[in-house]
């Protein structure tokens, strides 16, 4: 195993990174010896123990350019004296220093690109830092010895613009036993981060026409607006904010629910081509889901009727439809048993033979 070092460099704190920790337990448990660098957040709780290694970088910023400047210098000296055969950054904003240490020691570099970077909601309207982050792409991409990401769309777009190829693993979730969920009740559920963009604004909204429980699992930056939005409609008695749960928390919570949402606002090409966790995740506990009528979930929803699309994240549309999934036990029996077929194409197991192959392409077994 000793030529068989993989360093994945992350910008998060791990802990709820799930695509990364499927991955770095996949490695690890295949024959490499793996390591995931992530970040030390003044709110950081303790990681659970993980059978591949784990390293918290403390840098003294917490977001902006100054953030990414002392975390990637972080990183590069991390990187400069630690034993390793393989480099695997996470997305543009960790590319720099993998790249600048590979090719200064001699080692491969892997990028795993979560989103299209250049097209998130974040950067429109700021063309001087997509610039940046376009330049660092455009510089590092042909230095880098594999690439994936997360849909055929997005690997078709990058490989496109900047003339390299793109694999796709998928964001699916390990396999749950099956199980027979008789004690569901009439709540929806959202599993995720409270950002703008995520429809949460509109279907709160929506809860005053919805005869069910709203939950909210998660935290983020628009977690006390929501809440104050809650509060000045009167709707306390039906949306219910559990705050950050951890993996056993969520699939808990899952197998007691009857629907699922996952939406976004259509203003990003890289929320255009999304593939969230959470698409997955309800499909795994057998939770029909209302998502969007994006190509991406289109696509997969052609293959397995598992959600209701929606086109857009009126109120009226949300209610409408969620009410019809609450009141028709038919149509909801139709996507439950869609889903209980489509998890076992749908699971991670699917995908281990396609990600070790990308690595042990780069450093053969012995």
């Amino acid at each position: 195993m000793s030529g068989r070092r993989v360093i994945c460099l992350v910008t998060n704190d791990i802990s709820q990174d799930q695509r990364m920790i499927r991955i770095c337990d996949t490695l690890q448990t295949h024959g490499y010896k793996v390591t995931l660098v992530g970040r030390k957040k003044p709110d950081s709780k303790a990681l659970p123990s993980f059978v591949f290694a784990t390293v918290r970088l403390w840098v003294p910023f917490h977001q902006g350019f100054l953030f990414y400047l002392s975390y990637n210098l972080q990183l590069f000296f991390y990187l400069l004296f630690r034993r390793m055969d393989v480099i695997n950054a996470v997305d543009y904003d960790t590319l720099l220093p993998a790249v600048l240490v590979g090719r200064l020691r001699g080692k491969q570099v892997v990028l795993d690109a979560h989103e299209w970077f250049e097209e998130v909601p974040e950067l429109i309207g700021r063309p001087t830092v997509r610039h940046i982050w376009e330049r660092i792409a455009h510089g590092c991409l042909p230095m880098t010895d594999g690439r994936y990401t997360v849909s055929a769309p997005i690997a078709e777009a990058l490989s496109n613009k900047y003339g390299v190829d793109f694999e796709v693993i998928h964001n699916y979730p390990l396999m749950q036993n099956q199980e027979q969920f008789a004690n569901r009740k009439r709540r929806i559920v959202y599993v995720g981060v409270l950002n703008v963009g995520r429809g949460l604004e509109q279907m709160i909204d929506a809860m005053h026409d919805i005869e069910a429980e709203l939950w909210l699992v998660g935290r983020g930056d628009i977690e006390d607006m929501l809440k104050q939005q809650v509060e000045d409609q009167k709707l306390e008695n039906k949306v219910r904010f559990t705050g950050f749960l951890d993996r056993q928390g969520v699939l808990n919570v899952l197998r007691e629910s009857y629907l699922g949402i996952n939406l976004l606002e259509d203003q990003s090409l890289s929320y255009r081509y999304s593939l969230a966790n959470k698409f997955f995740d309800y499909v795994q506990l057998g939770i029909p889901q209302v998502t969007m009528d994006f190509p991406t979930y289109a696509t997969f929803n052609h293959e397995h009727e598992v959600a209701i699309l929606v086109k857009d994240l009126q109120a009226e549309t949300l209610g409408r439809t969620l009410n019809n999934l609450l009141n028709d036990s038919g149509k909801w029996l139709r996507l439950h048993q869609s889903a209980q077929l489509a998890r076992k194409a749908w699971s991670w197991e699917t995908e281990v033979p396609r990600l070790v192959s990308i690595y042990n392409k780069l450093l053969p077994p012995d």
